[in-house]
């Protein structure tokens, strides 16, 4: 009888070493809220607007974008752009490349339009169409994504060495570039290193990878983004931002019916 007694205690210690090493593990792979001792979820709006202060440093800015497009791993073109932005609604892009000189992009509220040096009205067209490569007209004029999306909090993952929380953000407005993004945001202080963007229809269109961040007026802001088609698997975009500053922009500049932008 002592024997089985024995055996009986063993498998119970066994048991026991086992449900304690499982609690373990749980308990340290999810975060854990000082106050209640409870696993905490991270509160995705707050995560995500202060990711767009790494994209949009000031209320009201000026920032400039190159774009190097490529094309099987070798540099195809070079596009350069003037972006002003003021709110979160208002964005006026100028074209700075020589053979795009005279064109103008236009975005208030969800509505964006291209001005041509040949035409007389302007041209209303969508965030999604391609701006220059792999980057579309919204990758550059809407930087916003606590204005356009909904997020939900997935899980904490790594990228790189880095610890991240995953975010799923749905579009909850017409003038979304995207339908849906999953979007790594590093744990430590929201800075975006990575996003999947998906369309419509559920097709995972484009990825993204957030390269490097500099100081600029004393603000850490994004430098260099990549854009990596998920159709044409040979294609990527690079953008890199510069002279970034805050500006006091006039209302005027993103006046639709401005006759003098030419």
């Amino acid at each position: 009888m002592s024997n089985v007694n024995c055996i009986l205690r063993s498998f119970l210690l066994v048991l026991l070493i086992a449900f304690l090493i499982t609690c373990a593990l749980v308990v340290h792979a999810a975060p854990v809220s000082a106050a209640t001792g409870t696993a905490a979820v991270p509160d995705a709006a707050d995560l995500l607007k202060r990711s767009d202060a790494y994209r949009n440093g000031w209320p009201s800015f000026t920032t400039h974008v190159k774009i190097t497009n490529y094309e099987s791993g070798k540099p195809d073109e070079e596009k350069l752009y003037e972006v002003s932005q003021k709110g979160t609604d208002k964005t006026y892009v100028e074209f700075m490349s020589p053979r795009e000189k005279g064109r103008h992009l236009l975005m208030l509220g969800e509505d964006m339009w291209v001005y041509l040096p040949d035409t007389s009205r302007p041209v209303r067209i969508t965030p999604l169409e391609r701006l220059s490569g792999d980057a579309s007209n919204g990758d550059v004029a809407r930087t916003n994504y606590a204005v356009d999306y909904t997020p939900v909090y997935l899980r904490n993952e790594k990228a790189g060495t880095d610890e991240c929380y995953v975010l799923e953000l749905t579009a909850k407005r017409k003038g979304a570039t995207y339908q849906r993004i999953v979007y790594w945001v590093r744990a430590a202080d929201a800075r975006p290193l990575k996003a999947e963007f998906y369309l419509t229809s559920g097709k995972h269109i484009k990825s993204a990878t957030f390269d490097e961040y500099r100081d600029f007026d004393g603000r850490m802001l994004l430098h260099r983004l990549t854009l990596y088609d998920e159709i044409r698997h040979n294609s990527h975009s690079v953008l890199e931002y510069s002279g970034s500053t805050p500006r006091n922009l006039p209302d005027k500049l993103f006046y639709q019916g401005r006759s003098d932008r030419f």
